[in-house]
C-alpha cells in the first residue's frame, strides 16, 4: 500500500530536520563548522559585499585577517592629566592643543622707549666717561691763583707760590734758560748793569713772557733806575695781573721812589692775591703810615 503522499517541502523539511538531530548529536554544532557554509550560502552577493565594505563603528577596531571586529574603550580622561604629545607632522611644526598658548597669536612687538638701544654685549652698561680735558698751562696758573687767594696758612701760600713760579718759568726756552742763569749770577756779583743786558737777550728771544719782565725790574731796582724798573713792570703785569710777587715788587719800587700813596696801593693787591704775604698786616699799615701820616 502506497503511504499517503507528502508535500515536496514538508518531507524535505522531515529530511532537514533529521540531519539537524544527527549532527548536533555528533558534537558539530559545537565546532562551528557547518554554521559559516550555511550563512554564507543564505548571504546574496550584494549583501556579502556590503558587509566587507562596512566600517566599524566607533570605538571598535577590526583585525585585517581574521575579520572579526574588537572593541575597545577609549581611555578616561583624568583631570590634571596631560596628554602625551602628538609626533611631529612632516612639515617640522609640532601641532598644539587648541586653546594653548602656541595657538595664541603672537604679541606684536614694544617699540622701544625713545633713547633706549637695543641690547647686545654692551647693554646695562653705563657709558664710559669722557677724559678731561688737559688744561693748558695758563688754566693752571689761574686755577693756582686761584687757590692762593683763599691759602688759610702762611706754608700753603709759600707751596702754591713756588708751584705758580714754576709754572710761570717753564715756558722757557733753554736759551733762555740760560740767559736767566747767567743775570742771576751777574747779580749776585754785584753786576746789575751785566744782569740787565742778559735779560734783554732774554726778552729778545721770550718777549711775552711776564717772568723775565719781572727779572729784569727787578735788576733795574738793583742798578737804580727806578723808572725802567716801573716800565718793566707794566709789561709784566700786562701780561700777568696775578702775578703778586710783581705787584709786590712794584710796592717795593713805589717806596723807594717815596710814593707812600702807590706803594700803599700795590701792596693791598697784593694781599688780594695773597692774604698770607701779610697776615697781620704789619707791612699794610706801615706803608699807610708812610703814605697818610699816623692816624689820629
Amino acid at each position: 500500500m502506497q503511504g499517503p503522499a507528502f508535500p515536496g517541502w514538508l518531507l524535505a523539511h522531515d529530511m532537514r530536520a533529521t540531519r539537524f538531530s544527527g549532527f548536533r548529536r555528533s558534537g558539530f554544532l559545537r565546532s562551528g563548522a557547518l554554521i559559516a557554509p550555511c550563512l554564507l550560502a543564505s548571504l546574496s552577493v550584494a549583501g556579502l559585499a556590503s558587509a566587507q565594505t562596512a566600517q566599524p563603528p566607533t570605538g571598535q577596531t577590526q583585525s585585517p585577517t581574521s575579520g572579526h571586529i574588537a572593541h575597545t574603550a577609549p581611555s578616561p580622561m583624568h583631570s590634571g592629566t596631560v596628554p602625551h604629545a602628538a609626533a611631529p607632522s612632516t612639515s617640522g611644526k609640532t601641532p598644539s592643543a587648541p586653546g594653548s598658548s602656541a595657538t595664541q597669536p603672537a604679541a606684536p612687538a614694544e617699540s622701544p622707549a625713545p633713547g633706549a638701544t637695543s641690547s647686545g654685549p654692551s647693554a646695562g652698561k653705563a657709558p664710559a666717561a669722557a677724559p678731561h680735558k688737559k688744561l693748558t698751562r695758563p688754566q693752571q696758573i689761574a686755577a693756582l691763583a686761584d687757590q692762593l687767594a683763599q691759602a688759610k696758612t702762611p706754608e700753603d701760600a709759600q707751596m702754591l707760590e713756588a708751584r705758580l713760579e714754576a709754572l710761570r718759568a717753564a715756558g722757557l726756552s733753554p736759551t733762555t734758560q740760560l740767559l736767566l742763569r747767567r743775570a742771576q749770577k751777574d747779580s749776585q756779583a754785584e753786576k746789575p748793569d751785566d744782569a740787565v743786558e742778559d735779560l734783554s737777550d732774554a726778552l729778545a728771544l721770550q718777549p711775552d713772557n711776564a717772568i723775565l719782565w719781572r727779572s729784569r725790574a727787578q735788576m733795574r731796582l738793583a742798578a737804580g733806575d727806578f723808572n725802567a724798573a716801573i716800565t718793566d713792570l707794566g709789561e709784566a703785569l700786562q701780561r700777568d695781573g696775578r702775578d703778586a710777587k710783581s705787584w709786590g715788587l712794584l710796592s717795593t719800587v713805589e717806596d723807594q721812589r717815596k710814593d707812600g700813596p702807590a706803594a700803599f696801593k700795590a701792596w693791598q693787591k697784593v694781599l688780594e692775591l695773597n692774604p698770607m704775604a701779610d697776615k697781620n698786616h704789619k707791612h699794610l699799615d706801615a706803608l699807610h703810615i708812610k703814605a697818610f701820616g699816623q692816624p689820629t
